[in-house]
């Protein structure tokens, strides 16, 4: 009897750790610029992140399944250069569960991510939150298309990245509180869907479950709108509900600033829908473009903004980055960065919030001269060539996959891997220490070698706790 009951329970212990992963975060190796200063390249006060590291955590449970992460920022977001690198390296290791949210930019005459592809039969009205003067609505993505034309159709669809087709089995639009029919086409359903929207109702306004994956779609109207009544496009998410995993939202506008987010009713409104877990905030660039910067004035805008993501997303984690180098009006590094970099930082100190400093990561007001220098700026000198941004996402991937170790190496002692089948009479197992990996773990706070793919998620371990 006393065996019967030790095996249930090592069985029983080895499938819910099973749904676990306990290896270390192992990153790519980057590029080394010596005047990065990779040992300061860690998150300050990063423990606030832990309950979304435990989310990550337990990813591959059923019960926890996806974990929503929401980065929101300003152009130097929008075409997805930074996060690209990120959402590829949390979704490589904790899984795949959909792109997230995107918008049409080509539509709105914008730059858009090069994985997405929008076309439609129609020129739309459009608009982004930069620009409030404009009377032309913008929500979740900070951006939005309009048009009172009748037969409009918006086409989308993710490009192939490296030979790698992404795909999605549900999709989530956001369109506005009217009414009206709204015909959905894609590869995965061999007869178009039709759905209503309700009056009132836009958080989402439409969820289509897809019965196959697939990588793109047409929406359309398949009705008569009401008189006065338009067709409006806020976004949409790609997901799969086939996988659990990480889902990596970019919220990325040129021109934005805390303030134009915290003026967009809609955006608030809308943005609940997420569901988000962490949120990555990064801006600080255009606020640094006024010359009578004021800290008091921008911290309370920061306040506003931060209470409208906890009324959001209550039970969220929210990480603060700093802006990187610049220069101003491309004639000399730009000064007012070391204001809003130590406004922000005080910021995060006041609210007991965790940050990640970009700006003094990069050089501060030095650096700038040598990011120039190395051909990582862009031509006008604020925004960066594509190699400049895999740079600044390969950094906070360190970091975080740092801050995430060093979480996990206070709740496990050691790993060992457990027999395939259970003895009669079970027997003690020495302890197996894990083969050194030939990449090094991303605690240190300096870069890693090369490293070799994270092992399978699927390996059934047990460990010990301190």
């Amino acid at each position: 009897m006393k065996y019967a009951f030790c095996i249930a329970f090592l069985f029983m212990w080895t499938i819910s750790m099973a749904q676990s992963d306990t290896s270390l975060w192992l990153v790519p190796r980057m590029y080394s610029y010596k005047f990065i200063k990779h040992a300061d390249n860690h998150i300050i006060n990063d423990h606030k992140l832990y309950p979304a590291f435990e989310k990550l955590f337990n990813s591959h449970n059923p019960k926890v399944g996806v974990v929503n992460i929401i980065h929101i920022g300003d152009s130097h977001l929008q075409a997805d250069l930074i996060t690209s690198v990120l959402r590829n390296g949390f979704q490589n290791r904790f899984g795949n569960a959909g792109r997230g949210l995107l918008f049409p930019q080509q539509l709105a005459k914008s730059n858009a991510p090069s994985d997405i592809a929008s076309s439609s039969n129609i020129t739309w009205k459009y608009n982004r939150l930069a620009h409030p003067e404009i009377p032309t609505a913008t929500g979740i993505t900070g951006f939005g298309i309009h048009t009172t034309q009748p037969n409009a159709v918006v086409r989308m669809s993710l490009k192939p990245v490296d030979s790698l087709q992404n795909y999605f089995n549900q999709l989530k639009f956001f369109l506005g509180a009217n009414d009206n029919c709204y015909e959905l086409k894609t590869d995965a359903n061999a007869d178009p869907i039709k759905q209503n929207t309700r009056s009132g109702t836009d958080t989402p306004s439409l969820v289509f479950d897809l019965p196959g994956l697939t990588s793109g779609f047409e929406l359309s109207e398949c009705s008569p709108r009401q008189p006065g009544d338009s067709f409006s496009f806020y976004g949409v998410s790609m997901l799969r509900t086939d996988a659990p995993g990480v889902v990596y939202n970019t919220i990325g506008v040129n021109g934005a600033e805390y303030d134009q987010f915290n003026r967009n009713s809609l955006f608030w409104h809308q943005l609940p829908t997420l569901q988000g877990d962490l949120f990555i905030v990064s801006m600080g660039t255009n606020e640094a473009q006024n010359r009578s910067f004021n800290e008091d004035s921008f911290t309370v805008k920061c306040n506003t903004f931060l209470a409208q993501i906890r009324t959001a997303a209550p039970n969220c984690q929210i990480l603060i980055t700093t802006p990187p180098v610049s220069f101003y009006k491309g004639k000399a590094p730009n000064k007012v960065l070391d204001k809003v970099t130590n406004a922000l930082i005080r910021f995060c100190k006041t609210n007991d919030l965790p940050y990640w400093d970009l700006y003094h990561i990069s050089g501060g007001l030095a650096g700038s001269l040598s990011w120039k220098k190395n051909k990582l700026l862009a031509r006008d000198l604020v925004h960066f060539q594509h190699e400049g941004y895999r740079l600044q996402g390969q950094l906070l991937l360190h970091a975080l996959a740092s801050s995430y170790n060093d979480f996990l190496k206070q709740h496990i002692k050691q790993i060992t891997t457990v027999p395939k089948s259970v003895p009669r009479k079970p027997t003690p197992k020495p302890t197996v220490k894990p083969p050194t990996p030939k990449s090094v773990d991303t605690t240190s706070k300096v870069p890693p070698p090369p490293v070799t793919a994270p092992p399978k998620v699927h390996k059934i371990k047990v460990l010990e706790e301190y």
